[in-house]
């Protein structure tokens, strides 16, 4: 991998030898000075375009600058800068035939692959020789290449027998299908949840389903339910949650998962909660998600201080106006204002809109 602090204090160096700030490098290569800084504190690198510029502005080369001024003899990088000259100059067969020809290393190109960019990287990806690509090769291109191109290496390299790290560090990059297929190939025996958590966000919910169906027999932990909730069905999510909660769960536990359960699952967890008592803000986090029915016995469980009225109109597009009318009256009227009553008139009665209108006019409001 590329040394960036030892190009960036080479480069600084370089800067200091020109009696240059760095002020003055950035306005010669079209950059900020922060650009420049970065450089020198290894924080980050120059681009492809922007390299031969910076070589041309010292009187060194770009070889020079990859290697932080190693003597020939020691450098790690002979010919890239060969290579970059015929990146930037659109050459992108030219730059493919020097890393097929063995001029330059696929190491040196994977490399450099950060610094180029994704449509040129992809032009020169696809003049490559299959024979120069293998998995690891593959995974540390990954994060650079376009999905199509990658998945077209890793269907060249289906021969290969693919180690598990390597899905789950391709996993983020590739196409769900080529994805699948290279789970596919990897099973051969089953998998626990924690290999299933990893990979669970880029499947889709039916095969992380079937993958489950498969998971080893082992403890389940409730991070990994929780990790697991935005990918899996609402089925498989509530059959998880029956296993590892075992009759007990907390009410701040449901409200995580609210969102990915279903409102008859929601019910009945709840349900089996047996709470005497829900705090209000935790009602107006579960209200989108449970039924109306059940929203409603709970509301009478919340203490009548906990309830203001911004709370009554968080809760009230899921009430239902019988109960709206009722909290209101529970409450009392004394904060409302016209642009209260405006948020909550939808959801009241007009007997209940028409007397708080009543109530606001004879106060002056």
């Amino acid at each position: 991998m590329l040394d960036t602090r030892k190009i960036g204090v080479f480069i600084s160096k370089l800067r200091k030898e020109k009696d240059m700030t760095q002020v003055e490098l950035a306005d010669q290569l079209n950059v900020s000075h922060q650009a420049v800084s970065k450089w020198e504190r290894g924080e980050s690198m120059p681009d492809i375009g922007t390299l031969p510029m910076l070589a041309q502005v010292f009187g060194v080369t770009v070889d020079d600058i990859m290697n932080a001024g190693e003597t020939f003899e020691h450098r790690k990088y002979r010919q890239i800068g060969s290579m970059f000259n015929e990146i930037s100059s659109g050459k992108t067969e030219e730059a493919a035939e020097m890393i097929n020809s063995g001029e330059v290393s696929m190491e040196e190109f994977v490399d450099v692959a950060p610094l180029v960019k994704a449509s040129v990287l992809d032009k020169v990806t696809e003049k490559l020789d299959k024979k120069v690509f293998n998995l690891d090769t593959i995974m540390h291109l990954a994060p650079f290449v376009g999905s199509e191109v990658l998945d077209e290496l890793v269907q060249q390299t289906s021969d290969e027998e693919i180690e598990w790290d390597i899905v789950t560090e391709v996993a983020p990059f590739l196409s769900r299908d080529t994805l699948r297929k290279l789970v596919d190939k990897t099973l051969q025996t089953s998998l626990t949840i924690q290999e299933i958590a990893r990979i669970a966000p880029f499947l889709g919910r039916d095969y992380v389903d079937k993958l489950l169906d498969r998971a080893e027999d082992g403890e389940i932990s409730w991070s990994f339910v929780q990790t697991l909730a935005p990918f899996i069905s609402r089925e498989r999510l509530a059959e998880l949650v029956d296993k590892v909660a075992d009759g007990k769960l907390e009410i701040h536990q449901i409200t995580g998962l609210a969102p990915f359960l279903g409102r008859e699952n929601i019910d009945k967890l709840l349900e089996t909660a047996g709470m005497d008592h829900i705090e209000a803000e935790i009602l107006v986090q579960l209200a989108p998600f449970m039924s109306k029915e059940h929203l409603n016995e709970l509301v009478c469980k919340v203490e009548v201080g906990e309830l203001d009225i911004h709370r009554i109109i968080a809760l009230a597009p899921f009430l239902g106006r019988d109960n709206i009318d009722s909290l209101i009256k529970k409450v009392g009227i004394e904060n409302m204002n016209p642009d209260i009553l405006t948020g909550l008139a939808p959801f009241m009665s007009r007997e209940m809109v028409s007397g708080l209108v009543k109530d606001l006019m004879s106060r002056n409001v």
